[in-house]
């Protein structure tokens, strides 16, 4: 009874597989799935996505005036709590069914349809991208400019908003450049930026703290505890 059930599952699954492969060539597509990149070249696509260090130095404009140590250290820590609760249930959804089935199992009949076409046909992980991409491109560019100013004498050089988003520009036509190139390129690239991003890391982490005289060091006390609002301060 069990071997005939299989069977017949067997059968049910090739019959619709090959109704995918049909209804693929009526549209004009050959079913066909390329792996372009190794295991390493995906890890640093998603490694460069996270974005750990430009992520951390993009939100600094907002965290040191208004707050300081303590509003980094404690609001990074209590945001990542609930941030690994997103992944926890997202990791949960993703190892029962493929994201366009969310829809399906998250919302109702009435909407299930436009829903799945949604996330299926890519739309809004196209709309979640592009977004993704000009955040980043900003953060770019608002590091940059920074440098300019640190590297200045006296730090003389302030950035205006104009200087910014012209160098964000910038960052985004060499961004769409970058990525008009085949994607054999990128994916040999992904090499270079792993060992990039691991150097920067360990850089940042471990031989910038270890070369900092221990006179420009801040306490422990300071780092966890010292609260600084200069936004009060200035009024």
């Amino acid at each position: 009874m069990d071997e005939t059930k299989s069977a017949g599952n067997t059968k049910k699954a090739v019959a619709v597989a090959r109704a995918d492969e049909e209804l693929l060539a009526s549209l004009g597509y050959k079913q066909e799935f390329q792996r372009a990149f190794s295991g390493i070249e995906t890890f640093g696509i998603a490694f460069s996505i996270i974005g750990l260090l430009p992520s951390i130095a993009s939100v600094l404009f907002y965290s040191v005036p208004n707050g300081g140590p303590s509003a980094m250290i404690w609001g990074w820590m209590t945001a990542s709590i609930f941030i690994l609760f997103v992944g926890m249930a997202m990791a949960e959804l993703g190892s029962a069914a493929p994201t366009s089935w969310w829809s399906v199992l998250l919302d109702t009949l009435a909407v299930i349809k436009a829903l799945a076409e949604l996330v299926g046909m890519d739309h809004a992980n196209t709309i979640g991208s592009v977004s993704a991409i000009a955040s980043i491109d900003w953060g770019c560019a608002v590091q940059i400019m920074a440098a300019a100013s640190i590297g200045s004498r006296d730090q003389s050089f302030v950035a205006t908003f104009p200087q910014t988003f012209g160098v964000y520009v910038c960052v985004v036509i060499t961004h769409a450049f970058i990525c008009c190139f085949g994607t054999q390129l990128l994916a040999r690239l992904q090499n270079v930026y792993v060992a990039l991003n691991v150097l920067l890391c360990l850089a940042v982490i471990i031989a910038l703290p270890a070369a900092t005289p221990k006179e420009s060091r801040n306490t422990a006390i300071f780092a966890f505890g010292n609260f600084t609002n200069c936004v009060s301060l200035r009024l």
